[in-house]
């Protein structure tokens, strides 16, 4: 193995590293305010009720919400989310419009799609 292809393979282990730590770690978006953690629960039960099929159940693909911001002041926004005890959905009204961005991962390291879900259209 040449100097050249010993650069090259330590560069792609090196790069590998770094995606697999922003993948796995630094993209999980914490919530800064209760409506964005209101929001953020809501677009998570989505995300579980849309995205189904042979590779989602079986935990090849991956995806998480790396974004949440807040478009309009104006207007309130209702969504569902779970009640305390975990057995029902609620019916609440958060201040605004909010969207959430969603990336999808390959084996849950490799993002390969992004989406993004809106509070109200």
């Amino acid at each position: 193995m040449s100097k050249r292809e010993k650069t090259y393979l330590v560069v792609i282990i090196l790069l590998f590293g770094i995606l697999l730590v922003k993948s796995l770690y630094l993209d999980e978006y914490k919530p800064a305010a209760r409506d964005e953690e209101l929001f953020k629960e809501y677009a998570e039960d989505l995300i579980d009720k849309k995205y189904h099929g042979f590779f989602r159940e079986n935990k090849l693909i991956g995806i998480k919400i790396v974004n949440i911001k807040k478009l309009e002041d104006d207007g309130v926004s209702v969504i569902e989310v779970q009640s305390e005890d975990g057995e029902e959905y609620k019916t609440i009204e958060i201040q605004g419009k909010y969207e959430a961005k969603i990336r999808k991962y390959l084996f849950h390291i490799f993002p390969y799609s992004q989406d993004k879900i809106l509070s109200r259209e």
